[in-house]
């Protein structure tokens, strides 16, 4: 009986990783057939048929049509069923929140920016959730719907601990921020880096698609280095890996949010950008970013130095190159440490586009070695912010279809 019941156990582990995995490659490579599914998975067509049939049974998968047919009659194709549930993705940082309604196709539902910065107290998940709980139900959104929440912020995040060691305060009592939104909602919930997300949704649907050796860049209200090693997200010993905005350029430079001295986020990132601006203003620099902010210079943003370089501002022009070439320094040590095959540049600051993306590629061409950057390609990301949504609900995903067929 014990050996009987031990091979049973062991076929339903077998059965449940082939599910997982199933379920898995449907959502990351679309519709396929039966027959794909035995030959991906090594299992016969009977069996690959019983376990579709069983997925069927229980919601994940639906007829979606027919494939071309080589000989004969066109195979049936299957994919996931969009309606069998519903995520939803905090996407949070120290500017402002924004809430997605994802269903399991990849299909953004509902889109709402709430005025939630990242701050550290714990006041900032009291808001957080009077906010999400008014975002569900004016939208009519039950719980129960959904399958999980993704949340992406900046910071260092210990993903298996559930909590943000650059931000301590946000719950009472040093309580894992994921034990305390799980206990609100009641529902899974995985909390995932901000960089480290637009990593994972470039390489599953940006440029960074069949690549193995990748770097991306982040550069946001902090700049943060993403990095794909043989296919695999590269995490680190504690997951911190990739905080290049963290890296020493400057030892008698400006103080940094950390704490630390001339770090590349205080000469790099969007928040440095705009201090830059407001320095050159107040030094009477010739620029029409005054006129385009109407003179309030405590409004100026990112936008506004981007769409007066677009306009041919030359000073918003030089605060972009000069802040590009700084952050392609900094880069070039990435190349020579990873030796990636691309460069993806995503973030806020990418919206600047060639102004920030050729003075990146000019600092690279100039300190890397030549046998390094040969058959380097750097590209701004097609994907814009979509990439960090799109990754956090990957890795959702993920998470979630390993935990649900883990038994």
């Amino acid at each position: 009986m014990e050996l009987e019941a031990e091979s049973s156990s062991v076929i339903d582990i077998r059965k449940n990783k082939i599910r997982s995995n199933l379920l898995s490659h449907l959502y990351k490579n679309g519709d396929t057939s039966i027959n794909k599914m035995a030959r991906l998975f090594h299992a016969s067509i009977p069996s690959a048929t019983g376990i579709v049939n069983e997925l069927m049974r229980e919601g994940w998968i639906v007829e979606t049509g027919t494939g071309p047919a080589r000989a004969g009659r066109p195979p049936v194709l299957y994919g996931l069923n969009s309606k069998k549930y519903l995520t939803l993705i905090m996407d949070i940082n120290r500017h402002g929140t924004q809430f997605v309604i994802f269903d399991l196709y990849n299909q953004l539902i509902i889109k709402k920016k709430v005025d939630i910065k990242l701050e550290d107290t714990p006041d900032f998940l009291e808001n957080l959730y009077a906010e999400t709980d008014s975002f569900l139900a004016t939208h009519n959104i039950s719980v129960s719907k959904l399958w999980g929440i993704g949340v992406s912020m900046p910071g260092l995040i210990n993903a298996s601990h559930g909590s943000n060691l650059t931000y301590q305060n946000l719950t009472k009592d040093n309580q894992p921020l994921v034990s305390a939104l799980k206990a609100h909602f009641g529902i899974p919930v995985c909390l995932f880096n901000d960089t480290k997300a637009t990593t994972i949704g470039e390489h599953r649907f940006g440029f960074a698609v069949n690549k193995s050796q990748v770097l991306t860049v982040n550069i946001d209200w902090g700049v943060g280095l993403g990095v794909i090693i043989n296919g695999e997200l590269f995490n680190g010993a504690s997951g911190f890996a990739g905080e290049l905005g963290h890296i020493q350029v400057k030892p008698d430079g400006a103080l940094c949010h950390c704490g630390k001295i001339g770090c590349l986020d205080t000469i790099t990132s969007a928040e440095a950008l705009i201090e830059q601006a407001k320095e050159g203003i107040a030094q009477g620099k010739a620029t029409t970013l005054t006129k385009i902010v109407n003179h309030r210079i405590a409004e100026l943003d990112t936008v506004h130095i981007i769409e007066a370089a677009h306009a041919g501002d030359e000073f918003s022009i030089d605060l972009l190159s000069n802040l590009g070439f700084e952050l392609g320094k900094g880069l070039a040590t990435a190349v020579h440490l990873f030796n990636p095959e691309v460069v993806i540049i995503g973030g806020l600051l990418a919206e600047a586009g060639p102004f920030i993306s050729n003075p990146i590629a000019q600092a690279i061409n100039k300190y890397c070695l030549s046998d390094f950057k040969n058959t380097l390609a750097i590209h701004i990301s097609k994907l814009g912010a979509k990439s960090r949504l799109l990754g956090t609900q990957a890795y959702l995903f993920e998470h979630l279809i390993s935990k649900e067929f883990s038994n």
